[in-house]
């Protein structure tokens, strides 16, 4: 939840705002609104979607809050929250896991802009509060009401591969404002590549036993997967990862061409699959791959590092910039942190969690029972 309205500054009149749920027609007003205080903003088709093509609509009702927003009584909005449901298994249970995306507020009614959290925290349904983009701003707010950092991996930073030397040192040149990037650029670039010539840790694997494939959908051998991921997995917290799901968190993506899955078969098997979508960094204009979420079934085998190696070469045959993965020290994505030789530190950490019930927060506080990527939450919505 990328947070513009942490602060508590006083307001003036608070009898002029009030809370309602969001609603579709919302949109406008919304995106105006994030976009102006520097949030990443969704299409409408893609922002509606998020609700009207969530696979949890008709379970959940009409009635679940789409979101909410703060209402001046002329009508313009000056604050919002929207929330997302999606379902989780843990434990032989199905858990309604909900995410808070753009908590935005502008200046002059920050003084309430609690209110929008308390409404989130408190709604009704909600077993679990996952929430993996929160900034800086956010932090305190989250944590006073009750969220904590994900008890696994390292969220405070990215491991990536440079897959474009060149391109890659115009961007980090143009970033220190060094005179002639594009020039130096050449020299940089070439520095680059020397220096991983020379890594005594190369990416390499023995594959021949896997058919290695790059799709851009999801078909029904992800249903199949998803049964087997769960059956092999009871006591693990699990985001659901069944097709329709799938396509409903990518569908933007996939229509905007920026989605890679790359996937492991054996015997027509589908065995693992390493999922990568295309995040720039406009205002540098760095071109970014990034792994979003990786499944194996086969714990004893090494099927990352082919998907690795798929993943780079598309990358350098498409001079993308980088290809990167937010989070280290997460045991099944090992490969990664070993084989990438480079390192960035994040502003903040992004992954906080949250359950309602008592025990199950407790429970949640062992990092045995996680397996979390930027798939959860609205990280790679």
């Amino acid at each position: 939840m990328t947070a513009a309205a942490a602060d508590s500054r006083p307001l003036s009149d608070p009898s002029k705002v009030n809370l309602r749920p969001t609603r579709l027609e919302d949109y406008r007003q919304v995106e105006h609104l994030e976009s102006s205080h520097g949030l990443l903003t969704l299409a409408e088709h893609d922002w509606r979607a998020i609700w009207l093509d969530n696979p949890l609509r008709a379970r959940l009702g009409e009635n679940w809050p789409f979101g909410w927003v703060l209402e001046e009584a002329g009508g313009r909005i000056v604050g919002q929250l929207t929330n997302i449901p999606t379902l989780y298994t843990f434990g032989g249970r199905e858990l309604i896991a909900v995410t808070g995306r753009a908590w935005v507020v502008v200046p002059e009614y920050r003084g309430v802009a609690l209110w929008l959290m308390d409404e989130y925290f408190n709604q009704s349904g909600a077993d679990l509060f996952i929430n993996t983009t929160v900034n800086a701003l956010a932090v305190d707010a989250f944590t006073s009401f009750g969220s904590a950092r994900v008890p696994l991996g390292d969220w405070e930073n990215a491991a990536f591969w440079v897959t474009n030397y060149r391109g890659f040192a115009r961007t980090a040149l143009g970033l220190k404002n060094i005179p002639l990037p594009g020039l130096l650029s050449y020299p940089a670039g070439a520095g680059l590549r020397i220096r991983e010539m020379f890594r005594s840790e190369k990416l390499s694997c023995d594959s021949s036993n896997l058919t290695i494939e790059c799709i851009n959908s999801f078909d029904s051998r992800f249903d199949q997967f998803w049964g087997e991921l769960v059956r092999a997995n009871p006591n693990r917290l699990l985001c659901q990862r069944d097709s329709r799901t799938l396509m409903w968190h990518f569908a933007g993506s996939i229509r905007a061409g920026h989605l890679w899955v790359f996937t492991a078969s054996s015997q027509n098997l589908l065995r693992a699959y390493c999922i990568c979508k295309r995040q720039d960094h406009p205002q540098s204009g760095l071109t970014r791959m990034r792994v979003v979420d990786y499944q194996n079934l086969d714990s004893a085998s090494d099927c990352l590092t082919p998907l690795l190696q798929a993943a780079l070469m598309r990358c350098r045959a498409e001079r993308i910039h980088t290809l990167e993965q937010v989070g280290c020290a997460l045991p099944k994505m090992s490969a990664f942190d070993r084989y990438a030789p480079y390192r960035r530190k994040l502003p903040a950490w992004p992954f906080y969690y949250h359950a309602a019930d008592s025990a199950l927060n407790a429970t949640l506080r062992d990092p045995v029972v996680w397996d979390p990527s930027t798939f959860d939450g609205d990280a790679s919505l």
